[in-house]
């Protein structure tokens, strides 16, 4: 995450640290990379992915064909972990420039064609997604429709809730 982002209220990473357990912020700064995130990276018995649109990433839907929640269990054996950037596009890119630490970690790219439903922000790329959204996404193609389900919910009930807020409008019960 970055450090402009921990405590603005518009932040939806904050929603999935919330209603996973096992979700993790790791904030991140130009000259010190987060201790907590280089052991997780370094973990033998985990596979780590960067989400983030490159030319060589993984398309999503590929990568968890190959889990060993579905029938085909090669080659990914290991947990899979997914390292979301938590930025605006321009700040994502320039994190990713200037962490070394994440230049080997192999990327994966989210299914095109993708809406989003996060009006708070200005001037983002057409098709990109917030940050929960990134979750949701990555929850439904593992299987977990449930909790992309649930957390979808919790994601839609905090946009009416924050528009309502800054539109000055009160919600019925």
């Amino acid at each position: 995450m970055h450090e402009t982002e921990a405590n603005r209220a518009t932040n939806t990473g904050r929603l999935l640290e919330a209603s996973l357990p096992l979700c993790r912020r790791h904030i991140w700064h130009r000259k010190t990379p987060p201790a907590e995130l280089l052991t997780l990276l370094a973990d033998p018995a985990a596979q780590p992915f960067l989400v983030f649109p490159s030319e060589t990433a993984t398309p999503l839907e590929r990568l968890t064909e190959c889990h060993p929640s579905s029938s085909n269990r090669q080659p990914y054996e290991k947990p899979l972990h997914f390292i979301i950037v938590d930025a605006t596009w321009q700040q994502a890119h320039k994190m990713l420039r200037q962490s070394p630490w994440l230049e080997d970690i192999p990327t994966v790219t989210l299914p095109e064609g993708l809406t989003t439903a996060y009006s708070l922000r200005r001037n983002q790329p057409s098709g990109s997604l917030c940050t929960c959204e990134v979750g949701i996404e990555i929850l439904a193609a593992l299987g977990e429709q449930e909790n992309a389900r649930a957390i979808s919910a919790y994601f839609h009930q905090f946009m009416l809730m924050f528009e309502a807020d800054r539109q000055h409008i009160a919600l019925s019960q």
